[in-house]
C-alpha cells in the first residue's frame, strides 16, 4: 500500500500544485488519475515515484507512506531524501516519453527488459525466464535480439513497460502509458497490468482523458489546475461532468471549430506546384474521400503536393540487426486540401513513410515529389518549407533556450529577415495557445507545451506539407479539438496533411481518407475512417 498526503508541491515558478490531496492506493487497486494538461498529474505520479524534487529546487510538503513506513517533508533543506534504488525496487515508474527512459547501456531489448532486476542481482536463469514471460505477454518475443533504439515509437514504449512489469513491483505507476500504441497493443499492455493486479501489485494509470473502459472496481481520482475535483468509480467519473475541466473520454471525436477553420492562413507557393481549394472536413461525420479539386472544365487538374511512386525501402543493416519493415511499393499521392490518415499496428512503417516526405529517409527505387520537388539527393534542410515534419517523440526536436527563439528558428534558417520571423513564431504560438510563454525555456514546459511548440515552429515555417507522426498523443480534449481545428485550417488554406496516428476517432473527424499500412505495404484505403480495412 502507498499514501500520499500532499499539503502542497510547488516548482521553481512558486504555483501550488496537488494542495489538499490525500491518495491511498492498496494492493491490487487499479487507480486512473485524470486530468487536461498542466493539472498535476504527471506531478503526483512522479510524487508516488519518490521524485519530491528537493534537491531541484521543487519544494514538497506533505507527506508520503509506503508498506507502513511513512516519511514527512516540510519543504525546508533538511527534508530526508528518498533512496531512489530502494524506493524503485518496490515502486516501478513508467513517465512520458519513452525515448527518455531507455538505459543507453543495452545492446537488445532482451536486455533493456533486464537492466533492472539484473541490476539487482535476480539470478541469471530466473531472469531469463521472467525476460521471456513478460516479453511473451507484451508480444515482444521477436524483437528480443532487436536493438532498442531501433524501434518504433510503440515497439519502444512496450519494451520501457515490460522493463517496468518484469520487475514484479508492489506499485506499478504509469504516465499515459496508452500513447502510440495500436488497439492490439493496447489490449495487450492491460492485460498484462491485470496479471500484476491478481497478484496484489497495484496500478497508477495518469491519463488526459477518461477511459470509456478498465478493470472492475476501477478508480478515478480527477485533478484540475493541480486541485483534486473528483475521486470516485469510473462508472460515476464518466458520469460526473469532468467536461468542464477539460477532461473528455477516450474514443470521443474532436470538436472542429468551423468559425476558426473557415479563416485560412494560406501557405506559401513552392515551385512547381499551384494549390487549389480542396474540400474540407468539418466536425461531422463522414467528411469523404477528396475526387479531385475544383477546376475548369478544360483545365487539367493541379498535380498531387505528395506523390510517392513504388516506392521500397529497406533500413541499412549497419549497427544491429536489420529490421524486417521498411517500405515496399508503396503509392500514394495527396491532392492540396487533403488531409490523408496512415493507419497500421506498431512497427508498420507509418514513421518510415513520413520520413521520406522531408527526405530523413531516401527511397532504395521508386520516387517521391513534394510540391513538386523530386527528392533525391536535397539537403533535408532545403525541404523545410516545402514539407514540416512533426516527430512522434517532439523533445527530439527542441534544442533553443527559448520558446520563441525555437519557433524563430526555422523561419530564420529558410531566409526570414529576424523581424520576420519573431512575427511569424508569435503568431504560430498564438494559434497554439502558447503565446504568453514566449521566454520560458522549452524543457521547463510540460510535455503537451513541448509537442506544441514543435509543431508551432513547424507552422511558423510556413510548409505546404504538414507531416504528424502520432500528433495527438498525449493530448487532453481541448487541446485535441485544437489541432483539429488548425488541421483543417491548413487543408482550407490549399495545404495538405498526412498524419500517421491510432487514434481512430481523430482520423474519422478530420481525415478525408485513410490508408492502411502492413509490413511496409498499403493494405487498403477507406473514406475517412480510422478502422482497418474489413474491420
Amino acid at each position: 500500500m502507498i499514501s500520499l498526503d500532499s499539503e502542497r508541491f510547488a516548482y521553481d515558478d512558486g504555483v501550488p500544485l496537488l494542495a489538499g490531496l490525500t491518495l491511498t492506493v492498496r494492493a491490487g487497486e487499479y487507480v486512473v488519475i485524470a486530468g487536461a494538461s498542466g493539472s498535476g498529474k504527471t506531478t503526483l505520479a512522479r510524487l508516488l515515484a519518490g521524485m519530491t524534487g528537493g534537491g531541484a529546487g521543487s519544494v514538497f510538503r506533505g507527506s508520503i507512506a509506503l508498506d507502513g513506513e511513512t516519511i514527512r517533508f516540510t519543504g525546508t533543506p533538511t527534508d530526508p531524501r528518498i533512496d531512489p534504488a530502494a524506493w524503485s525496487s518496490r515502486v516501478a515508474y513508467v513517465a512520458q516519453g519513452a525515448w527518455g527512459q531507455l538505459s543507453m547501456m543495452s545492446a537488445t531489448v532482451g536486455e533493456e527488459i533486464a537492466f533492472g532486476p539484473s541490476n539487482r542481482g535476480v539470478p541469471t536463469e530466473r531472469l531469463r525466464r521472467l525476460v521471456a514471460e513478460v516479453a511473451s505477454s507484451l508480444k515482444l518475443t521477436p524483437l528480443l535480439d532487436r536493438d532498442p533504439r531501433r524501434l518504433s515509437g510503440g515497439q519502444l514504449q512496450r519494451t520501457i513497460i515490460a522493463a517496468a512489469v518484469v520487475q514484479r513491483p508492489r506499485i506499478l505507476v504509469l504516465d499515459e502509458p496508452f500513447q502510440g500504441l495500436d488497439d492490439d497493443a493496447v489490449q495487450d499492455v492491460a492485460a498484462a497490468l491485470e496479471a500484476l493486479r491478481r497478484d496484489g501489485t497495484a496500478v497508477v494509470v495518469c491519463e488526459p482523458m477518461l477511459p470509456r473502459s478498465a478493470p472492475s472496481g476501477a478508480r478515478v481520482v480527477a485533478l484540475a489546475d493541480g486541485h483534486p475535483v473528483f475521486d470516485g468509480a469510473l462508472e460515476e467519473g464518466l458520469r460526473a461532468g469532468l467536461r468542464r475541466y477539460g477532461i473528455g473520454t477516450a474514443g470521443e471525436r474532436p470538436r472542429v471549430d468551423t468559425a476558426a477553420a473557415a479563416a485560412p492562413v494560406r501557405p506559401g507557393p513552392v515551385p512547381g506546384s499551384v494549390p487549389g481549394p480542396g474540400p474540407v472536413p468539418g466536425s461531422t461525420p463522414g467528411p469523404g474521400p477528396v475526387s479531385g479539386l475544383d477546376c475548369e472544365p478544360d483545365r487539367e487538374p493541379d498535380p498531387p503536393l505528395v506523390a510517392l511512386r513504388d516506392v521500397t525501402f529497406r533500413y541499412p543493416a549497419a549497427g544491429g540487426p536489420r529490421p524486417s519493415t521498411g517500405l515496399t511499393d508503396v503509392n500514394l499521392s495527396i491532392s492540396a486540401g487533403e488531409i490523408v490518415a496512415v493507419r497500421g499496428p506498431n512497427g508498420s512503417g507509418k514513421s518510415t513513410l513520413l520520413q521520406h516526405l522531408d527526405g530523413l529517409y531516401r527511397a532504395d527505387s521508386g520516387s517521391v515529389t513534394v510540391g513538386g520537388i523530386l527528392i533525391r539527393r536535397q539537403p533535408t534542410g532545403t525541404l523545410a518549407t516545402t514539407v514540416g515534419y512533426l516527430f512522434q517523440d517532439t523533445d527530439q526536436q527542441l534544442f533553443e533556450r527559448t520558446v520563441l527563439r525555437e519557433v524563430s528558428y526555422g523561419p530564420l534558417a529558410t531566409g526570414s529577415r529576424r523581424a520576420d520571423s519573431v512575427r511569424k513564431a508569435s503568431e504560430a504560438l498564438d494559434r497554439v495557445g502558447l503565446g504568453a510563454l514566449k521566454e520560458a525555456h522549452p524543457y521547463e514546459l510540460s510535455f503537451v507545451q513541448r509537442r506544441l511548440v514543435a509543431l508551432a515552429s513547424l507552422m511558423a515555417t510556413g510548409p505546404l506539407v504538414w507531416a504528424l507522426d502520432e500528433p495527438t498523443a498525449g493530448l487532453d480534449e481541448p487541446t485535441r479539438s485544437m489541432l483539429a481545428t488548425l488541421l483543417t485550417r491548413h487543408a482550407e488554406g490549399g495545404g495538405a496533411v498526412l498524419l500517421a496516428t491510432h487514434d481512430a476517432a481523430f482520423a474519422d473527424a478530420v481525415a478525408h481518407r485513410s490508408i492502411w499500412l502492413e509490413d511496409g505495404r498499403i493494405r487498403g484505403t477507406g473514406t475517412g475512417t480510422g478502422s482497418a480495412p474489413g474491420s
